[in-house]
């Protein structure tokens, strides 16, 4: 069944190439999407901005692309609308794999957070704390430059991006909604506990939480999050009409 956030299949306007063994595609929708989530106005700042979310997604997937070969297993990958996606070669793989595999990609992410932080400090710069919706998030700021004055030297802007690209999207990534990676560890765990209705319980949970994030988006008058959790409850809603409930009689006598 097709849900609002599968890829699409053409490939008009797609760039192919190989890096490290493994076929990467990067879709038109991925380069639309990423400059639509730029705020920057300065030509500079917002190549920045697509230079370093497609590293660090590229990062990101080719983490997922590691831990599948450690199984032995080949994967691709795409680079979509939403973000990325690691497509193995054989999907199935016992729930532990797939928990760790789920949580390859943020942990790549947050090991690049480390290290851009580190640069930060290294060159003299604060790393200053904050909040930012549910997540925290850290910002590099030059010395001597008032916590209320954002840094706009290109340097601390590439610093930033990275910060905020691969620590506050790594942790949103956590959350158990579907396509994010969070979703697909809560739906290890649960098909480890209930194998027969594991993935239904969470196309529910992925529902719920979309759907409350959706609601704090819009008391929040904060419209993008809003119209993305949206859809992504949306898309969880539709994929669970398409998920009939299981027992074990019934998986037995169709196994038989």
């Amino acid at each position: 069944m097709n849900v609002l956030v599968d890829c699409p299949q053409s490939s008009a306007g797609e760039w192919r190439f190989r890096l490290f063994d493994v076929d990467v595609r990067v879709k038109l929708w991925f380069w639309l999407g990423v400059v639509l989530l730029c705020g920057a106005q300065n030509t500079a700042a917002v190549l920045i901005w697509v230079a370093v979310c497609f590293a660090s997604i590229l990062i990101h997937e080719f983490a997922h692309v590691a831990d599948f070969r450690l199984s032995g297993e080949k994967a691709d990958i795409v680079l979509y609308g939403w973000g990325g996606l690691t497509i193995p070669y054989h999907h199935p793989r016992g729930t532990a794999q797939q928990f760790v595999t789920a949580l390859a990609g943020p942990a790549a992410g947050f090991c690049v957070a480390a290290l851009a932080a580190a640069a930060a400090v290294l060159s003299g710069a604060t790393i200053r704390a904050g909040w930012h919706v549910f997540f925290p998030v850290l910002a590099a700021v030059p010395p001597n430059l008032p916590s209320r004055l954002q840094p706009t030297s290109l340097p601390y802007v590439l610093l930033n991006d990275l910060l905020w690209v691969n620590l506050y999207w790594g942790l949103v990534n956590l959350l158990p909604v579907f396509p994010l990676d969070g979703a697909h560890a809560a739906r290890a765990v649960l098909e480890q506990h209930d194998p027969y209705n594991g993935r239904r319980k969470a196309l529910m949970l992925s529902a719920a939480v979309a759907a409350l994030m959706a609601a704090f988006g819009a008391v929040e008058r904060n419209l993008y999050m809003l119209l993305i959790f949206l859809v992504l409850a949306v898309s969880s809603a539709a994929a669970l009409e398409g998920e009939r409930p299981r027992s074990p009689r019934v998986n037995q006598r169709w196994r038989g």
